[in-house]
């Protein structure tokens, strides 16, 4: 549970506009967050998959608040991901235009040019 509050709090942070390694690293951490959320939902129970493992006479337990509980996580796993990238990508200094590119040529004297010699 800590690595995912970790992993939360580094993605919804950033925003970092001068350092571009530190938004690389940012972008990581969010693309992670979007992937564990996935992750969870896809491993979540869903009410049908407790409705179908539910046997006559026995107790339900847990199944449902469960599934619940990881649903929600993975969903905002999710949502923090996609807003940390956009936070970051919105925030990110734009990069200066490359220099323009002059290249000088120089010309050789043609040989059409030149009056022919008689001889």
């Amino acid at each position: 549970m800590r690595a995912i509050a970790i992993l939360v709090s580094l993605s919804l942070i950033g925003c970092f506009p001068h350092d571009a390694h530190k938004r690389t690293l940012a972008k990581y951490a969010e693309g992670a967050a979007l992937l564990a959320g996935i992750g969870l939902e896809y491993a979540a129970n869903s009410q049908a998959d407790c409705d179908q493992m539910k046997v006559a006479g026995m107790a339900d337990g847990s199944c449902g608040t469960k599934g619940a509980v990881i649903g929600d996580l993975g969903v905002g796993l999710m949502l923090a991901g996609l807003v940390g990238f956009i936070v970051t990508v919105s925030t990110s200094e734009e990069d200066s235009p490359p220099p323009p590119v002059t290249t000088t040529t120089v010309q050789k004297p043609t040989d059409a040019l030149k009056a022919p010699a008689l001889r």
